[in-house]
């Protein structure tokens, strides 16, 4: 059987469209295509007065992308609470987490960029307890607050900790307790909760640090589908920014 060539054209047409139809969308993924979570964790990342994320990690990931000639926007992050954040980049593709502490059992759920900052995560209780903690059994015997699903929770449940923990979704929330005594003390980020009291109208003085659970990192955490072409670029930039100390110029703009 032969085509009639007043056929042929359209026919040829509509297999050109769909060969360029697939091609474009089996094209590879760009730094553009990345979607930016974050959370409340002054001085590391917050929303500023004017609402756009601010902070070291946001500043830290800004010099990046323009390291990388790539345009961004801080005002494309989103600010969720943390465990919604968590959940979304192990569900999502193409998503990453800011800051995320760095620890072995993530790097099984996560691919990283870091480490980019120091992030000590703390045991920290009103003075006037006057609390004295030797041994990570004795927090069982401690009222603690956490953060649902943060590293401070993680690690406290990794060393068995847990029947008196105290979860809240908000880090907000979470100073407010400590401040009003509602536990005997809190696990989280050292640098953050200082901040906080005295953002919130306390004196961080009163507050001391009554047991170290972690000397950490924190990095750039990403679905773990996400193209590691891309977060190598993002790593290379990284290095370089650590390597010419402007990360440390940075940290000292929101510390000092």
């Amino acid at each position: 059987m032969r085509f009639c060539p007043r056929f042929r054209w359209p026919i040829l047409a509509g297999v050109v469209l769909m060969i360029l139809t697939h091609s474009v969308s089996q094209a590879s993924p760009t730094l553009s295509d990345l979607r930016w979570y974050s959370e409340e964790y002054a001085p590391l990342n917050f929303s500023g007065e004017d609402g756009v994320p601010t902070g070291i990690t946001v500043d830290i990931l800004q010099a990046m992308m323009h390291h990388l000639d790539e345009p961004f926007d801080p005002a494309s992050i989103q600010i969720l609470p943390w465990a919604r954040g968590y959940r979304i980049i192990q569900e999502q593709p193409q998503t990453c987490l800011f800051g995320t502490n760095i620890t072995e059992a993530r790097r099984e759920l996560f691919r990283f960029v870091g480490p980019a900052v120091d992030n000590r995560i703390t045991l920290i209780a009103p003075r006037s307890a006057a609390l004295s903690i030797n041994t990570i059994e004795e927090l069982s015997a401690l009222s603690i607050g956490v953060v649902r699903e943060d590293i401070g929770e993680l690690l406290l449940l990794e060393a068995g900790v847990e029947a008196n923990l105290v979860r809240s979704d908000s880090a907000h929330s979470l100073i407010r307790m400590l401040a009003a005594g509602r536990f005997d003390a809190i696990a989280y980020g050292e640098l953050v909760t200082l901040w906080m009291l005295q953002k919130q109208g306390s004196e961080p003085e009163a507050f001391a640090t009554v047991y170290v659970l972690s000397d950490g990192v924190m990095g750039y955490a990403c679905h773990w589908d996400t193209d590691p072409a891309l977060l190598a670029q993002l790593q290379d930039a990284l290095d370089t920014l650590l390597a010419a100390g402007t990360v440390e110029t940075i940290r000292q703009r929101y510390t000092q």
